[in-house]
């Protein structure tokens, strides 16, 4: 079977739609996934073949001629897209192939005529119960060196630091202080603002790859990073996002996180009621189908 997965600019949308193309792949159905110019070395780099649409450098791919011309040649049977990809469900109606919308984290199952919707959000944390199908998330980042530092276990329990904004770092800093565990970050002293303390519990390191990280982790604190989010679900660890959105919301509501109060580091690693409600959501998506599981209903 020929499978056309359409993706929008974005690596992290790119990575929800992995593990699907993969399972396709080792089923034995051929697999190419489309995307803007400026996107194709991003494609490459997950294994498989990719399709130049040859125009438009935006993020979105909501509408694309060449993705039409390219179906129309190729003739998929199953057209799989990501939400900000519309453009792929135009491209299965143009060659009457079936077409499929993948949802991830802080995704609105809006209003679609796909044939089929999947979510990789477990049903308990999806912000509404729309008639979508699910699937487990298997977390992606790409192609990673697992860091020699890494090699040496921990003394004490671990602490993933990930943030876009270094505001943030001093704050963190300061209340990770007193508290009995590793905080891990990725950056370099000299991208923390004048007067920051770096405590002697915080261990600066060059990279920390979520992908070789995060399995060792006893939680995770982010600014609203949707894909670190969901991975931190993924393996069941109490998480503090410092930016308040709809999917940490939810997180937090579920009991398995905490949003915006910094003062809460100490509790993601502290707080036994946060861990097992986040295990409980580590199961619950333990549970779902794998995404091999649903090819049947691709190939049907």
């Amino acid at each position: 079977m020929r499978v056309l997965l359409a993706v929008p600019s974005s690596p992290a949308r790119l990575r929800t739609l992995v593990p699907l193309a993969w399972a396709l792949r080792t089923a034995g159905h051929d697999v190419k996934i489309a995307g803007r110019p400026s996107f194709v070395e991003e494609i490459l780099a997950t294994g498989c073949v990719a399709v130049d649409l040859e125009e438009g450098d935006g993020e979105t791919l909501a509408e694309s001629v060449a993705l039409v011309e390219f179906a129309k040649l190729w003739r998929p049977e199953v057209v799989v897209s990501d939400a900000l990809a519309p453009a792929g469900t135009a491209a299965a109606r143009a060659v009457e192939a079936m077409a499929v919308r993948l949802l991830g984290a802080g995704d609105e199952p809006a209003a679609s005529d796909a044939d089929a919707t999947f979510d990789v959000v477990p049903p308990s944390l999806r912000a509404t119960s729309s008639d979508v199908r699910a699937v487990r998330h298997v977390p992606h980042f790409g192609p990673v060196v697992v860091p020699n530092w890494l090699r040496r276990k921990a003394r004490r329990a671990r602490i993933l630091l990930s943030l876009d904004d270094t505001s943030l770092f001093g704050p963190v800093f300061d209340a990770v202080a007193t508290v009995d565990a590793e905080l891990l970050c990725a950056a370099r002293a000299d991208t923390f603002g004048p007067g920051t303390t770096v405590p002697a519990n915080v261990k600066l390191v060059d990279v920390a790859p979520p992908a070789a990280v995060v399995p060792t982790c006893a939680a995770v604190v982010h600014d609203g990073d949707p894909a670190l989010a969901l991975a931190a679900v993924a393996h069941g660890l109490p998480q503090l996002s410092l930016a308040r959105n709809d999917f940490a919301t939810r997180v937090a509501e579920a009991g398995a996180g905490f949003v915006g109060a910094v003062e809460h580091v100490a509790d993601v690693v502290a707080d036994g009621g946060v861990r097992a409600k986040a295990v409980a959501l580590r199961e619950e998506i333990a549970a779902l189908p794998a995404p091999h599981a649903v090819l049947a209903e691709l190939t049907r």
